[in-house]
C-alpha cells in the first residue's frame, strides 16, 4: 500500500504548503513567519512577500512582520551583516553582494553601509581569491589574463579590485582586457 507521502500527504521536497486557514489573522501569519525564521533569517520585506505568497492577506503579513521586528526576531541590519559575511566567505565581491541584497528588498542605506566597495579589503580579497583559484604566478598570456579578469568580474569585484589582484605591472594590458570584457567581448578590431 502506498505511503501517505506518495499520495499527496505532508512531507516531501518541493511541495507547496497548504493555504492558511485564517488568511486575515496576524497571529496565524506570525506563527508561519516564526516557522520560516526557524529555518533561516529573512529581511523584513522578503518575509512579508513570502507570507503573502503563501496566502496571507497583505495587512496580516505586515502586522506579523512589524510585531516580529518589535520583538527583535526580524532585524534587517543583522541580516545584512550576516549575509555580507557569508557571501564574502564564499568569494563574492561587493557589487554582487550589494545587488543581491537590493533584490531582496533591503534598504539601500543598509547595503551601502555594510558593503563599502571602496574599502581596500575588497582588493585584497580579490587578490586572495585569484591566488586560490589560479595560483600565485602571474597570468602567462593575454588569454589567461582575460580568463582571470572575467572570473573576478563575474564574482562581483570592481575593475580596481581586479587590477590590484593581477598586479600593477599589468595595468596597461589589463585596462584593454577590462574594457573588452565590459563591452561584452566585442572584437578588438571593431572601430566605428
Amino acid at each position: 500500500m502506498p505511503s501517505a507521502r506518495g499520495r499527496g500527504g505532508r512531507g516531501g521536497f518541493g511541495r507547496r504548503a497548504r493555504p492558511p486557514e485564517q488568511p486575515d489573522s496576524p497571529e496565524a501569519a506570525r506563527g508561519r513567519a516564526i516557522g520560516m525564521l526557524a529555518r533561516r533569517d529573512y529581511p523584513a520585506k522578503m518575509l512579508k512577500s513570502r507570507l503573502t505568497d503563501s496566502g496571507y492577506a497583505p495587512e496580516a503579513a505586515d502586522a506579523a512582520v512589524t510585531t516580529l521586528e518589535d520583538e527583535r526576531l526580524v532585524n534587517d541590519l543583522r541580516y545584512v551583516e550576516s549575509a555580507v559575511a557569508g557571501r564574502t566567505a564564499r568569494g563574492q565581491g561587493p557589487i554582487r553582494i550589494a545587488l543581491e541584497l537590493r533584490r531582496q528588498g533591503v534598504a539601500a542605506e543598509l547595503v551601502t553601509a555594510a558593503v563599502d566597495s571602496r574599502s581596500p579589503d575588497w582588493a585584497e580579497r580579490a587578490a586572495e581569491l585569484r591566488r586560490r583559484r589560479f595560483g600565485a604566478a602571474a597570468p602567462a598570456d593575454r588569454r589567461e589574463r582575460a580568463r582571470q579578469v572575467r572570473f573576478l568580474l563575474q564574482r562581483g569585484f570592481a575593475g580596481d579590485h581586479v587590477r590590484h589582484a593581477l598586479g600593477a605591472g599589468l595595468e596597461a594590458e589589463l585596462e584593454m582586457d577590462l574594457d573588452a570584457d565590459e563591452l561584452h567581448d566585442e572584437p578588438d578590431d571593431a572601430t566605428e
